[in-house]
């Protein structure tokens, strides 16, 4: 049997980054017609470790393919690979 997607402890490489896809908020396209992804992450700032977000541009369908292998498997799957 395998576990729910959502115990998985995968993680995207995505150049310096390592995401959880569970953080992932939303894919979005810029305004020149490039694709992002939205995430959730934790940082240590000014008034201690708190939530922050950031924007990373992706190609749409190896990202999507990468998020889904990765929430699968648990691995870390690097999307820039």
């Amino acid at each position: 049997m395998t576990s729910p997607i959502s115990n998985s402890t995968g993680y995207l490489k995505v150049g310096s980054d390592y995401i959880n896809p569970q953080s992932i908020t939303h894919i979005a396209k810029n305004e020149d017609g490039t694709t992002y992804v939205a995430y959730n992450t934790v940082a240590q700032g000014p008034d201690g470790i708190g939530p922050t977000s950031d924007r990373i541009p992706v190609d749409t369908e190896k990202f999507a393919k990468c998020a889904i292998k990765a929430m699968q498997t648990g691995e870390i799957i690097d999307v820039m690979a």
